[in-house]
């Protein structure tokens, strides 16, 4: 009878240390690097002769501007877009939402590319919208659609 007390005292006690299921960490609350250097490319628009490509840096600010669960970003890079009759680089600048929680996250970007030299030589709208994957370890893949890039593709790393 004292073993049969004992053995359950044990057991009711020892379900006191058991976790079913540890909650899943945000990577970008629980990284804290808000810097990133990215290098995306694409095609371009709806012509096949149009490839732009970029770099940008990126910073991200964690807080209560979108809700607590989201941050919001500023996109500053420089590239070029080339095409049939020559190229044409541009300055792009973007601020945006991210949300999400793990290292899966949506974004979602607006602002202006600025095309200083070639065919297109004026300020046109830029927006952006896509998938993120930040691992806690710096590396970021990001994929979407927007302008200048069209379909893109981007690599990078925070720091």
């Amino acid at each position: 009878m004292k073993k049969i007390l004992i053995v359950t005292v044990l057991l009711i006690i020892s379900t006191f240390q058991v976790n079913a299921q540890l909650e899943k960490l945000d990577s970008l609350k629980t990284h804290p690097d808000i810097n990133s250097i990215n290098l995306s490319i694409g095609p371009g628009g709806i012509f096949a002769f149009f490839l732009p490509a970029h770099i940008s840096y990126e910073r991200l600010f964690q807080g209560d501007v979108f809700g607590s669960k989201n941050s919001s970003i500023l996109d500053l890079g420089v590239g070029g877009a080339l095409h049939w009759e020559g190229a044409s680089p541009f300055i792009i600048s973007r601020f945006g939402i991210l949300t999400g929680t793990g290292p899966r996250h949506f974004e979602a970007k607006a602002g202006v590319c600025y095309f200083w030299d070639g065919d297109f030589m004026d300020i046109y709208p830029s927006a952006s919208i896509g998938y993120r994957k930040q691992k806690p370890d710096g590396f970021i893949f990001r994929t979407g659609i927007g302008f200048p890039d069209a379909l893109y593709v981007s690599w990078g790393f925070s720091f």
